[in-house]
């Protein structure tokens, strides 16, 4: 489903492999109204996808977690009436990028290794993901 919504929009590449320093997450391909709605938005997005992959890089899984919150929540101030499809699918993508952070913290919070010093980032990872949750589906 997820791979199918994508393939709906064209608008904008979504980058899922690693991150490198400087690369956005999310470019900009064609755009009808070129960018106008959100090319600041998806600026500031793409810095804090990229603070968010530093974190998480070096086990700062808080910072990281943090980070996309704050890029989710950007995605709220676009309010274009032909930007609204691309700011859900921006959505979907952080709050994708923060179920993987979720799952690896529930690995690594559970079974005969766990480690109980990710515990608070993994309860942090379960609070932002039902707040993004909810917000989805209002």
């Amino acid at each position: 489903m997820k791979d199918k919504r994508r393939g709906l929009f064209s608008l904008f590449n979504l980058n899922s492999e690693q991150l490198n320093d400087g690369q956005g997450k999310i470019e900009l391909v064609s755009c009808p109204h070129l960018g106008e709605g959100c090319k600041k938005h998806i600026s500031e997005i793409n810095e804090s996808f990229l603070a968010s992959n530093k974190y998480f890089r070096n086990s700062e899984y808080s910072r990281a977690i943090e980070e996309l919150k704050s890029a989710f929540y950007t995605t709220n101030e676009i309010n274009t009436n032909s930007c609204i499809s691309c700011a859900e699918l921006f959505r979907s993508t952080i709050q994708e990028s923060l179920e993987n952070i979720h799952e690896d913290l529930q690995k690594m919070t559970s079974g005969i290794f766990r480690r109980k010093q990710y515990q608070s980032s993994y309860e942090l990872a379960t609070e932002v993901l039902d707040e993004f949750r909810k917000r989805s589906n209002h």
